[in-house]
């Protein structure tokens, strides 16, 4: 099973990352996982929207978009504090794979600053922030080898690179450096497969299928030139079809998930294969799932050792009980037999006694050995002089048969206090066997709420599995959608959102009859009514000052005066034929921006005055923004005003207020005016 990629997958991973640039760092988790870390970046991407990335270090190394959840830390770790505090809300402006290795680099640039942080996807893996002149500032661990240490305030060195990659096989230098690598001393006895690995670091199953392209076996040794000249065509071969026959897939293996490749392998010809448009979506498939398992299993093992825990405590108390009762059982048949050959106990330790006083152990050891066949000393199995006792064969009928026992008893006590002391011991064993039993019977209850506990806990775990590797559905949006947007008397409104989707919404939007507003703010977006074909002076009065008033409410909402707080703004309107992308001789026009020529039709003072609601359109139920009066057609909505409020905190309380329509994050942030904003109670 494949747990981490190969420069091959992160060659094609990189190409389709490239989606995501410009897109800007929202936030940085550090999630811990059972075999290593999870960095999960947060972005949000122009024309996109919310997007986050993956990337797996310590037993699995991966890098792609994400489509699941993620249980992240509420306090994060100080790495991912740390790319909050360089990264947040600057923009990713390249992309790029470090010469073919098993390196990804991202370029983060806002101004004249500039950060660069470096994913190495080999070893134990590692991420790294750099700042503009390639300075470490902090790596998620800290490395030491002897060419190179990955340290703060260091200045970051990529590893030893290969002579050879995909990229330069058509120089004519090329064969012969991949030749000489096949003519080396320490290569001579050495498969031609691990030459070609070793020769562009390619995973054992890519430098096969170049074997299997040339038409070479993958182990023979000292090839001939014929040979080397077809693995060097079939190298070419196989780089061209990564790079023009990409088929994503993820291999399966007794329905299982087994490896991941961007392109089609011969070895696995006859396995069963899921297929995607993207390489990423293969990729998150097969690590998310594997991972988020995982760290479910994790939790489940937890649950099941207490279980288990408490079952050995009860085992172990269970035999107790068994050892109690039988040592009671036996202490007592003891006494009994001590009782039941109470006369002969009693002369058997008379008679030792005395013979003690003439003779010592020894002779007397000799007597009884010597007599065997009396019928009184026959009794004595053994005598334990140092420790004062002797041990009796003693027998007596019990009603159900015949009993016989080996018994040992203190010389020192006659017949009665030996027997007594068993039937102490027995008595014991039975107040033991009371608490053993009290002590079960609270095992038993505790196992039982254990096991309770663990089916409700199993059950929510498995439901929580079933939550966490479900893909988050990507909602499909309108062309609008793209656009701050709201619906006026029917009219649909949209709005710019950055310099972007500015210069889009006029150049490719904006229709001969529709209305332009803008604000005097710099940075301020255009706001554009649809007219679809009507023009704005053929409407009726009450219906034209209504129109124009709530837009301008909506623009001046939009703009950067919501963000400082202010209480009103001037707007203006115009034609789309007042407005030009040609600047005055001399001058410059930035991305966005635009030049506004002929009359302006202002309206003062228009309040900022803004809320959030579902409105029906589009044959849909869609959330957006109005001003107060355009609310009022709408199925539910809440007043906002600026304010200093997380947005984090805000658009948990949206969801709650519009759970009942399918609200999520997405949906609240796309819509939201710039800066900090409240619900207006």
């Amino acid at each position: 099973m494949k747990t981490e990629l190969t420069n091959i997958d992160i060659y094609v991973a990189v190409k389709e990352l490239q989606k995501i640039i410009n897109g800007k760092l929202d936030k940085a988790f550090l999630v811990d996982s059972q075999d290593g870390k999870e960095l999960i970046l947060k972005l949000h991407i122009p024309e996109i929207g919310t997007r986050e990335i993956a990337i797996g270090t310590g037993k699995y190394k991966y890098i792609t978009l994400t489509e699941y959840s993620r249980e992240k830390p509420k306090n994060p770790p100080s790495f991912a504090m740390l790319l909050r505090k360089h990264l947040k809300n600057i923009k990713i402006t390249s992309i790029e794979q470090h010469n073919f290795d098993r390196i990804v680099k991202f370029t983060f640039q806002w101004g004249e600053k500039i950060y660069k942080l470096v994913v190495e996807l080999f070893g134990e893996g590692n991420v790294i922030l750099l700042d503009n002149e390639d300075r470490i500032i902090l790596p998620l661990k800290i490395e030491k080898w002897s060419t190179r240490r990955i340290v703060p305030k260091e200045i970051y060195k990529f590893p030893p690179q290969k002579d050879l990659t995909p990229f330069n096989l058509e120089y004519a230098v090329a064969y012969d450096i991949f030749k000489d690598e096949f003519k080396k001393d320490e290569n001579k006895n050495t498969e031609c497969v691990r030459i070609i690995s070793r020769t562009f670091g390619l995973a054992g199953i890519y430098a096969e299928e170049i074997c299997e392209i040339a038409g070479v076996d993958k182990k023979i040794t000292n090839p001939s030139d014929e040979e080397i000249k077809n693995l060097f065509d079939g190298t070419k071969t196989f780089f061209n079809k990564v790079f023009n026959e990409k088929k994503p897939q993820i291999v399966l293996k007794n329905g299982e998930y087994h490896d991941i490749t961007p392109i089609e392998l011969a070895k696995y010809g006859d396995y069963d294969k899921k297929y995607y448009e993207e390489f990423l979506n293969a990729m998150d498939d097969y690590f998310s799932q594997f991972i988020l398992k995982k760290e479910i299993k994790k939790e489940e093992t937890k649950l099941q050792k207490m279980v288990k825990k408490q079952e050995r405590i009860l085992n172990n108390q269970i035999e107790s009980l068994k050892k109690y009762e039988k040592q009671a059982e036996e202490n007592q048949i003891k006494g009994d037999l001590i009782y039941a050959n109470y006369t002969l106990v009693d002369e058997i330790i008379t008679t030792l006694k005395s013979a003690r006083e003439k003779m010592d152990w020894k002779a007397i050891k000799k007597i009884v050995k010597e007599n065997k066949d009396n019928p009184v000393l026959s009794k004595i199995v053994s005598i334990d002089e140092k420790n004062g006792e002797i041990t009796l064969k003693l027998s007596a009928d019990y009603g159900n048969g015949l009993i016989e026992k080996n018994v040992s008893l203190d010389i020192r006590k006659n017949a009665f206090e030996n027997a007594d002391n068993y039937y102490s011991k027995s008595k014991k064993f039975k107040s033991k066997i009371e608490g053993v039993k009290t002590a079960i019977e609270l095992s038993k209850e505790k196992l039982e709420k254990l096991k309770k506990k663990e089916e409700i806990e199993m059950e929510s775990l498995k439901e929580r599995e079933e939550k966490t590797m479900e893909k988050k559905e990507r909602k499909k949006r309108k062309w609008y959608e793209k656009f701050k947007w709201t619906v006026i008397g029917n009219h649909l409104i949209i709005a710019g959102k950055d310099a972007t989707t500015n210069e889009m919404l006029i150049k490719r939007y904006t229709e001969k009859d529709d209305v332009v507003f803008h604000t005097l703010m710099e940075g301020a977006p255009f706001t554009v009514i649809k007219m679809n074909g009507k023009n704005i002076d053929e409407l009726d009065e009450n219906e034209r000052e209504f129109l124009l008033n709530e837009t301008a409410k909506f623009a001046v909402s939009h703009s950067k005066a919501w963000r400082l707080g202010l209480g009103s703004a001037d707007v203006y309107w115009v034609k789309p034929e007042q407005i030009s992308k040609t600047a005055e001789s001399g001058e410059y026009l930035k991305k966005g921006a635009f030049v506004i020529r002929g009359k302006r039709n202002f309206i003062r003072s228009m309040p900022l005055e803004l809320g959030i609601g579902i409105v029906e359109y589009d044959n849909e139920e869609k959330l957006t923004t109005a001003p107060p009066e355009t609310l009022k057609n709408f199925k539910k909505y809440i007043l906002l005003k600026p304010a200093k409020k997380k947005k984090g905190e805000l658009i948990k309380e949206l969801k709650k207020e519009f759970k009942e329509y399918g609200v999520d994050d997405e949906d609240i942030l796309r819509v939201l005016p710039p800066g900090e904003s409240d619900i207006k109670v």
